[in-house]
């Protein structure tokens, strides 16, 4: 049903990401966003490369971006873009970055992609197909709590402490329920890596939705689950998902 966009996104993932590797640890110009928090001018570029590419095969359509914010259109297909997710990453040459488009109706995930550059690594899903890695199917992994990698966002980029002390209470909660935690500093590799059983869960406090959309679809394709515990967002193998909430919601 999906095909033709699934099609279109995985060229436009390929293409994006070959346009940034060249330049990973050296993305140019830095401006400013918040007191922990940057773009650099490869992340506009390959923006508006995305965003041209969009316009001219699928003018009608809606597009939410990080950068360029909400573009209009006369459809209830929008497109969800995160140009380059892990830029502090991308900008030392750590290669734990990525581009992530979901395509969505109504607001439900559809079609979704996360190009990988720095691993030669293209991710990618439609709605009832299932989830490939480099066109190889991918599933989450089923394992208990206790031997589960669990990743968390990282602290506010805005050095807001209050939401920090509220990501220390989480790590309080479950840091010795799990087997692991691990700050991978980008939700597009942390969420394509529970959909190819590499992570168990992800726990972000208010994710933005452009972070989060394409590896959404990535995980409810590949067998795992989204849910909520208070403000927190949680992708997870399902038999260990509600073990995560109660841990989160544990009041100490």
């Amino acid at each position: 049903m999906y095909q033709s966009y699934l099609d279109f996104a995985i060229q436009l993932g390929k293409d994006a990401g070959q346009f940034i590797l060249p330049h990973a640890g050296k993305a140019g110009q830095q401006t400013v966003k918040s007191a922990k928090d940057f773009v650099t001018e490869m992340d506009i570029q390959v923006e508006n490369l995305i965003i041209r590419r969009i316009k001219e095969q699928y003018p009608t359509h809606r597009i939410f971006s990080e950068e360029a914010g909400s573009i209009e259109g006369t459809e209830d297909f929008e497109w969800v873009i995160d140009p380059i997710d892990g830029t502090v990453n991308y900008s030392v040459g750590i290669p734990l970055y990525g581009v992530s488009i979901a395509l969505t109706y109504q607001g439900d995930p559809v079609v979704a992609v996360i190009s990988l550059p720095g691993l030669d690594e293209l991710f990618w899903a439609a709605k009832g197909e299932g989830t490939f890695l480099n066109e190889q199917p991918i599933q989450v992994r089923d394992v208990a709590l206790s031997e589960a990698f669990v990743s968390v966002g990282d602290f506010a980029k805005d050095g807001n402490k209050e939401s920090n002390k509220e990501r220390l209470q989480l790590l309080d909660n479950i840091v010795n329920d799990v087997y692991r935690i691990r700050i991978i500093g980008t939700a597009a590799v942390t969420l394509a890596y529970i959909a190819a059983g590499r992570l168990d869960a992800a726990i972000y406090l208010n994710p933005n939705w452009y972070d989060i959309a394409a590896g959404q679809l990535l995980i409810t394709e590949a067998g795992g689950t989204q849910s909520t515990a208070g403000n927190h967002t949680i992708y997870a193998s399902n038999n260990i998902v509600d073990e995560l909430i109660n841990l989160i919601l544990v009041q100490k």
